[in-house]
């Protein structure tokens, strides 16, 4: 199941976002936060020229995403265990126009 956005707060926004340590331009990335007993709940949301292309969630004081899920033509595809792979976001970029390489 997909976080309700909704429960969330916008904590912070990023341009040329990086995934694990890539740095992607036009990857824009806002972050939502919301407390969850002891501990906080986090969400990413990524958008390369303004269309959704994956959402990554878990725990801040955990080093890695729980889940992630990419968008499709369709919708958000099932959330899948661990974070997004750099390749796939590369893949999915590609189908939405030239993807500029880092220098």
């Amino acid at each position: 199941m997909l976080p309700d956005l909704s429960q969330f707060t916008v904590h912070r926004e990023v341009t040329d976002a990086d995934l694990d340590g890539t740095v992607l331009p036009g990857l824009h990335a806002t972050f939502h936060r919301r407390t969850a007993g002891s501990r906080i709940e986090s969400v990413g949301v990524y958008r390369y020229a303004g269309v959704e292309v994956f959402m990554a969630w878990g725990y801040v004081d955990e080093p890695h995403c729980r889940f992630t899920a990419y968008a499709g033509p369709h919708g958000w595809g099932a959330p899948r265990r661990g974070c997004p792979s750099v390749d796939a976001v590369r893949d999915q970029l590609a189908t939405l126009g030239p993807v500029p390489t880092p220098h």
